[in-house]
């Protein structure tokens, strides 16, 4: 394998394919429940051959050889000569594993490790018909081909057609009026009545030939050559977007019209003279970008494959052929998957209005839109503080503008959340028959867009509930049907947007969580004291399955049970400046609901001063903000305590933590705000509030990296430099204080 290939071929086949891929994965899983649907059997046929066709080109033929035979497989359940079954899928979703993986090593630039052996073995096994496959007998009237597929023995018709045409645009020019025919010449009607028989519009009528006027001299076009854009064009229409029609190429009608007609004639085999699928696919290799067809590739059709094809065509006849004569009667084709109507033809497609963008250049964009917003919140204060009605009404138009402007940036890196949501039927699947499980995964709000480092960032936590909803909350067929419910489980995976912040939620019908459960485990695994369980509330109970190593399985497995899982799923959504929510009902199922920002370029915060120094909360933790009462403070076990509607809550002196020298300072005014951490509210003392404001993330220096409490700085709207404060690392570094 090289890559010496033009980079640009191969990003181009790097995203395409990957999107393919990304497609397939949904589509397999989808056809187990629709085993009998056409149109997604050939979009599967489609995808493989697509992904071959780019590799191929590529010359990455590990790549090839896996789709080709994959594409053969569902080439014989098109035909209904096999039918889907669980042994099939198993080998068709291993064999997509081996094609996602040697994709990757391409994308790395790295060597290809072939598909097994023993992967091939089982493919090509697939790819035979099955010995009880129905056979169809054959009858008298033809059967309609669907719209948009040409048979093998159509396409060696055409091929031979332009094969001719090229020919004798190469023949030396003295040979020329000895290669053209002087009698077998036929006019546009005749070629037209010539191509609606081979598509399938009917028996060819003898007489339509016999009506047409006489064949003159200036029938034949003056150059048989035909331009790379009409052949091209003719290749679209042979390779699966619709079925040929003479008047969408006048020029290439033209241009074959003398010579198509007696070597068409003379190519139609007998009614089940199909070509093997290997010499179909070598035709269009040749095709497809290697130059002229030579004879050597239709012949080097391994023999392995031959029980795929019913039987070989009989050589091309001589031009010098009889006139054409009425087509044999075609066999039908074998039963197909189902007797779903064929899709309407597509319209042509227009003219491509999309421009692939690196994303660092629109990173950098971005950040040039962070800056603009900084100098947009200077302006902003200077206007309020100057006093000038012009100066203010031309800043208040600014902000406008610079929202939208954001805005707009913003929507260029959105992603649809369907790209993550893409990767969970199959895992649904795979871990459903592990377990031993029937489980329905529901995907909503697929079309949920949010920034393309949030979709790729979400991925590991979405993957870990998931896979604790399959594993943990939906119970055995047995036991749900013992307990009253269907045994096939339900799972919601749903996306939502509200406001600045996307909803995530996974809901499943299972057991549901034990509170007093959580708690024995909390008090055996030594969380915490048996006092100190027996206080929690339900929510605080749910909520112990993210602390690290806690976990309710009692075995081990491949699966869960090391309680690694949800600790990293709090992690990651907490740097993500999100929160996680869980509600369950016992017996009746969980609901995990997360909520993340819709970008994490730009954040809206709470701008806080303690002293003269500004800092940052991220808003999406501020619940409520009330100002400073001594008189509803208390010492609960040595913390002090805010009672904010008969909850006592945990109070923490702010400046004592940040400023130096107020360590040891008694604070009896300020504000109180009350932020969410998990699912516990906590109350921090400020001196004084700025207000909301938008900031723009900066990373803290070498220096300053990594100091707990702080996740970046920003410029604040009067110059100053604010620290954004990171709470729950806040919270562990200080919190033992008690101070």
């Amino acid at each position: 394998m090289s890559f010496g290939a033009d980079e640009e071929i191969l990003q181009d086949f790097l995203v395409e394919a990957g999107e393919i891929l990304e497609q397939l994965s949904e589509q397999l899983v989808e056809l187990e429940s629709r085993p009998d649907d056409a149109n997604l059997l050939n979009a599967i046929f489609r995808g493989f051959h697509t992904v071959k066709g780019g590799a191929g080109f590529l010359q990455l033929h590990e790549l090839v050889e896996c789709c080709h035979i994959a594409e053969n497989v569902f080439d014989i359940l098109r035909k209904g000569e096999r039918h889907v079954d669980s042994e099939l899928m198993d080998v068709i979703l291993e064999a997509l594993d081996a094609v996602n993986g040697m994709f990757s090593e391409v994308r790395e630039r790295a060597p290809i490790t072939a598909a097994t052996p023993e992967l091939l073995a089982a493919l090509a096994r697939l790819a035979e018909p099955a010995a009880n496959a129905p056979v169809v007998e054959a009858v008298a009237e033809p059967v309609a081909e669907p719209a948009g597929d040409v048979t093998d023995s159509e396409f060696e018709q055409l091929l031979d057609s332009l094969n001719a045409v090229k020919a004798e645009a190469e023949a030396p020019a003295a040979s020329a009026p000895a290669m053209v025919p002087t009698t077998e010449d036929i006019t546009d009607a005749e070629f037209e009545s010539l191509l609606d028989q081979l598509h399938g519009k009917g028996q060819f009528a003898p007489d339509a030939v016999a009506a047409a006027p006489a064949p003159t001299e200036a029938a034949a076009p003056a150059s048989n050559e035909i331009t790379d854009d009409e052949f091209e064009a003719l290749l679209d229409q042979l390779h699966g977007k619709g079925s040929f029609a003479a008047d969408a190429l006048p020029e290439v009608a033209a241009a074959v019209a003398a010579p198509a007609a007696p070597a068409a004639a003379a190519a139609a085999p007998a009614a089940d003279g199909l070509i093997s699928d290997h010499e179909f696919e070598a035709l269009l290799d040749e095709l497809h970008g290697k130059g002229k067809f030579t004879e050597v590739a239709g012949a080097a059709a391994p023999a392995a494959t031959a029980a795929t094809a019913v039987a070989t065509p009989a050589p091309v006849a001589a031009k010098a052929a009889a006139p054409v004569a009425a087509k044999p009667a075609p066999a039908p084709a074998p039963a197909r998957a189902s007797a779903a109507p064929a899709p309407d033809k597509q319209p042509a497609s227009e003219a491509e209005t999309t421009v692939r963008v690196d994303t660092a250049r629109l990173d950098d964009i971005m950040n040039m839109v962070g800056e603009l917003v900084l100098v947009r919140n200077r302006l902003v204060r200077l206007g309020l503080n100057s006093g000038d009605e012009a100066m203010q009404k031309a800043v208040s138009n600014l902000d406008v503008v610079t929202a939208d402007l954001q805005t707009a940036v913003m929507k260029t890196r959105m992603q649809p959340i369907k790209k993550v949501f893409g990767r969970f039927p199959r895992l649904v699947r795979d871990l459903a028959r592990q377990l031993k499980k029937e489980i329905n995964l529901e995907l909503v709000g697929e079309e949920t867009d949010l920034d393309k480092n949030l979709v790729e960032a979400l991925a590991d936590p979405l993957v870990h509930l998931v896979r604790n909803a399959v594993d943990h909350g939906i119970e055995s067929p047995e036991e749900r049907e013992a307990s009253g419910k269907n045994r096939l489980g339900k799972v919601i995976l749903a996306a939502e947007q509200e406001g600045d912040h996307i909803l995530l939620s996974i809901t499943d019908d299972g057991k549901g969580m034990d509170p007093n459960i959580l708690r024995g485990i909390a008090v055996k695994r030594g969380v915490m004291d048996k006092d100190a369980a027996d206080r929690l509330t339900d929510t605080e109970c749910y909520n112990l399955i993210f602390a690290p190593g806690f976990s309710t399985k009692t075995e081990i497995s491949d699966v869960s049970g090391r309680g690694v899982g949800m600790d990293v799923v709090k992690t990651k959504i907490s740097q993500l400046n999100g929160s996680i929510n869980i509600y369950s009902t016992k017996g009746l199922g969980s609901k995990i609901v997360i909520k993340v920002p819709l970008t994490l370029a730009i954040m809206p915060t709470l701008m806080v001063m303690l002293g003269n120094q500004a800092f940052a909360f991220p808003l999406v933790n501020v619940n409520e903000i009330f100002h400073l009462d001594l008189s509803r403070t208390n010492v609960v076990d040595g913390q002090e305590v805010v009672i904010v509607r008969d909850k006592a809550l945990p109070l923490f002196y702010l400046k004592r933590w940040l400023v130096a020298s107020a360590k040891h300072e008694e604070q009896r005014e300020g504000h109180v705000v009350i932020l969410s951490v998990g699912t516990q509210r906590i109350g921090f003392v400020v001196d004084q509030l700025v207000g909301q404001e938008e900031v723009v993330i900066k990373p803290l220096g070498k220096m300053l990296q990594g100091t707990p409490g702080m996740s970046g700085a920003t410029i604040t709207g009067d110059g100053r430099i604010a620290l954004i404060l990171d709470v729950p690392s806040m919270l562990k570094r200080y919190a033992a204080r008690r101070i």
